[in-house]
């Protein structure tokens, strides 16, 4: 039993160690502030190891002279941890970059973190060779692999969504217990303590515990257990990262978030042109939402949709280093293939609610055949109601984008998409599934396509860092 054990670890602490020398050569060979905003990141790193305190967003020490603010008027979780690893690695060694590695060296580790999640996840969610194509195209994305190598807070914000996610799993085959719901505080903490745009996790965790409590179990509309352990992970919540939010209630006179101090900063401060009064959006322009989506700006090669979708896949530097067109485009036909797959099985896997018609047979006494009709309420599967909760946290932050790119400040960044990364491969693993099981009757024929594509996508993955990303800073 213990050797059986021993082989099924071995393999994946093999394949975590190579996710993490693998995103370390990522973060290694870049120089500072060759990632988006990384200098203006970096900055709040200096300031807590400089002074050993948290800053005001608005302190000019680390203000932004075009844009008038910092990001320390967001959350700076990330930013913390790498004070601490770059105090340490000072002491260890005067290179100049040091420090700027072992900062970033926290988005590493939640890199590989958000691996190990992952495994859990597929593990429960997919049979084997599914479970590990799955892992693959989580872990393996280029525009994945890119966050977590320099300094930012969209790699926690992965991490915490996968964290989430593994927590709905463990609710739907334990049920709501008390460890459940304290690991799902602690997970929400880190989510609520990350970035805005992952946010939508909250919402949909909310909505997951309350419908699973209230139409999924044995016992339907039971108020007081929701409300009882609705209460202890707020509690959970509330010491872990209320801190935070009271902090910035304090410093910026009620404004918990921080954004609407922000924007007065960057009113007051930021270049004319930048300020957000002055910055001239697609809403501003006059057009519509769907115009936004297939506009080519001058310099631009690809219409707004398309550029979103490609730096999802892969855009490296400040978003000026691009994978060639047909390299994306093969990634985008992996993924539209198991998108089809999903239309194979959609009322299964989201909608089974409602009323079910039951008819039994029996003979009465003179030996007569009698049809018996019997309708019964049928409850909800708390793995459709899962399938709901992934599809609109997926949904979320591609929603956020395209507002944020409308009415606040055009851009079309991939990496704003990053927290649809978990339930987007779910679902494309979830397509070649049901493609799999429609059309592919044989185990074996199966067992090596998934091996195949998971093979190809982590020789892609390197071939990215070798040929398209490592060349621009060596």
């Amino acid at each position: 039993m213990e050797n059986e054990k021993i082989k099924k670890i071995v393999p994946e602490i093999l394949f975590l160690a190579a996710v993490f020398v693998f995103l370390l050569c990522w973060a290694v060979i870049q120089p500072l502030n060759a990632s988006p905003d990384e200098g203006m990141r970096y900055q709040i790193v200096e300031y807590i190891m400089k002074h050993g305190s948290l800053p005001h967003g608005g302190d000019p020490e680390i203000r932004n002279e075009f844009w008038g603010i910092s990001y320390a008027f967001n959350p700076i979780l990330p930013y913390i941890l790498g004070a601490v690893l770059g105090k340490a690695a000072a002491l260890f060694s005067a290179a100049e970059m040091a420090p700027v590695i072992a900062a970033r060296l926290v988005n590493v580790i939640f890199g590989t973190a958000t691996a190990l999640l992952t495994l859990k996840i597929g593990k429960r969610m997919f049979k084997t060779e599914a479970a590990g194509f799955f892992t693959v195209l989580v872990c393996f994305l280029p525009g994945a692999l890119f966050i977590h190598s320099y300094i930012n807070t969209d790699s926690v914000a992965v991490f915490s969504t996968s964290w989430i996610i593994l927590c709905w799993i463990k609710a739907m085959d334990k049920g709501w217990t008390k460890g459940v719901c304290i690991e799902l505080g602690a997970a929400l903490s880190v989510c609520a303590l990350s970035y805005y745009n992952a946010y939508g996790y909250i919402l949909c965790s909310v909505f997951f515990f309350c419908g699973s409590i209230l139409f999924c179990e044995g016992k339907r509309w039971n108020y007081k257990k929701m409300f009882s352990l609705g209460i202890l992970i707020t509690c959970v919540i509330i010491i872990c990262a209320g801190w935070w939010f009271i902090r910035n209630g304090i410093l910026y006179h009620g404004d918990i978030l921080g954004m609407s101090t922000s924007s007065e900063y960057a009113e007051l401060y930021a270049r004319e042109d930048l300020k957000p009064s002055n910055r001239m959006t697609p809403q501003r322009m006059g057009m519509r939402v769907s115009d936004m989506f297939f506009w080519i700006p001058g310099e631009w090669e690809c219409n707004w949709l398309t550029t979103v979708a490609v730096s999802f896949v892969g855009t490296f530097g400040f978003l000026d280093i691009f994978m060639p067109k047909i390299w994306s485009a093969a990634y985008c036909l992996v993924y539209a293939i198991g998108i089809f797959g999903m239309f194979f099985c959609i009322r299964k896997q989201f909608f089974v609610s409602g009323k079910e018609k039951e008819v039994r047979r029996r003979r009465d006494k003179s030996a007569t055949t009698l049809f018996i009709t019997i309708r019964k309420e049928r409850r909800w599967d708390m793995k459709n109601l899962f399938h709901i909760c992934m599809l609109i946290a997926m949904v979320i932050p591609f929603v956020l984008l395209i507002k944020y790119a409308y009415s606040s400040e055009f851009q079309a960044q991939g990496r704003y998409l990053m927290p649809m990364l978990i339930p987007f491969m779910y679902f494309i693993t979830l397509g070649y599934e049901n493609i799999m099981d429609k059309f592919l009757k044989k185990a074996v024929y199966r067992k090596w396509i998934y091996r195949g594509l998971s093979v190809g996508y982590i020789i892609s993955a390197v071939a990215v860092y070798c040929l398209v990303f490592a060349p621009n800073y060596r």
